[in-house]
């Protein structure tokens, strides 16, 4: 009778400790510390469950009085395996078709370069064949973005620069934008406060002009043990959604389900719909390079107010020996209506 006490404890335990990991959502904790970090990686995670269901089966046949228990805890474990893969598949493991850009298409360029560890040849040859509009780079100094665009220039796409520093001499607490022209006149925004420990950035179009108030956004990661700076970060990012024609991408240290409450609706900050989301993308990891995409967790985004379409989005996942430990994405958008 113990024995089965304790057997029925342990697969309920298992039980509600995998449905929190799968939807920590429910309880309002995909943003709790340890659970935000649970929730990240969950191709790892069904790899890990059906690791350890073929341990635990191989186990019981060695330990017989013990081969029930631990069968039904490697078929809990099979279960966790095929619910987070069925919340994979819906939110999109890769549909990296991007069409050819129309005339008033934007595209946007999104790269953590891990300070300046990818060289400016390289992000000019990625903007460059991508016909990009928009250029993020969280953890980009302003001299690394300064010889970007003059490489981009000499191809005949001219860009305006805007880069912010928290600390001199650190790369990494810098981050830097890149606005084509053609898009006309920018301005940086001033007076909104920034995000904690990297910077963000945020300009509006001059005068007259309609075209879209852009957002760089790097969050802290939600790495202490109460990761009050994390939260504070997307509270802001979410904060900077609150026009009708806002584009706004980068490095959130967030996945989707971070996302979770802070918006109208799945993978919104406020009304700023996620690209990856919207065209089946959304379970490829951009971070860290070292995993395979699948694996890994996808804390890049670009999002849009829902006056603009995504058309294609796409994470570079052949840029992967660049340099830098963040993979780059790639969103396509068009005017709605």
């Amino acid at each position: 009778m113990l024995r089965r006490f304790v057997a029925t404890l342990v697969a309920v335990a298992l039980i509600a400790l995998l449905a929190l990991v799968a939807w920590p959502e429910a309880l309002g904790l995909q943003r709790a510390p340890v659970a935000a970090l649970a929730v990240s990686f969950r191709g790892a995670a069904v790899l890990v469950a059906l690791g350890l269901a073929v341990v635990l089966t191989a186990v019981g046949h060695v330990l017989l009085p013990l081969r029930r228990l631990l069968g039904v805890l490697a078929l809990v474990l099979v279960a966790f395996a095929v619910g987070v893969s069925g919340v994979l598949v819906v939110r999109g493991v890769g549909a990296p078709d991007i069409p050819v850009a129309q005339q008033n298409d934007v595209t946007v360029l999104s790269w953590n370069t891990l300070g300046d560890s990818v060289p400016a040849q390289v992000i000019a040859r990625v903007a460059h064949e991508n016909r990009a509009t928009v250029v993020t780079l969280p953890e980009t100094t302003a001299g690394r973005a300064r010889q970007v665009a003059r490489l981009l220039a000499a191809e005949g796409q001219h860009f305006r620069v805007f880069s912010s520093s928290q600390q001199a001499g650190i790369p990494s607490r810098s981050t830097s934008l890149l606005v084509r022209t053609s898009l006309g006149g920018y301005r940086r925004v001033a007076g909104i406060g920034d995000t904690h420990g990297v910077p963000s950035i945020v300009v509006e179009p001059a005068e007259g002009q309609n075209a879209p108030r852009i957002v760089a956004v790097h969050t802290m990661a939600p790495y202490q043990p109460d990761p009050v700076d994390w939260r504070a970060d997307l509270a802001w990012a979410t904060a900077r959604c609150s026009g009708r024609n806002v584009l706004m991408a980068g490095d959130f240290n967030a996945t989707v389900d971070h996302f979770s409450g802070l918006g109208t609706g799945t993978g919104t900050l406020r009304t700023c719909r996620d690209g990856a989301l919207a065209t089946r993308n959304a379970a490829v990891g951009t971070w860290p390079t070292s995993l395979p995409a699948l694996t890994g967790t996808p804390i890049d985004h670009v999002l849009a107010t829902p006056n603009w379409a995504f058309t294609g989005f796409r994470v570079l996942t052949d840029e992967d020996s660049a340099g830098s430990d963040h993979r780059p994405v790639l969103a396509r958008l068009r005017p709605a209506g």
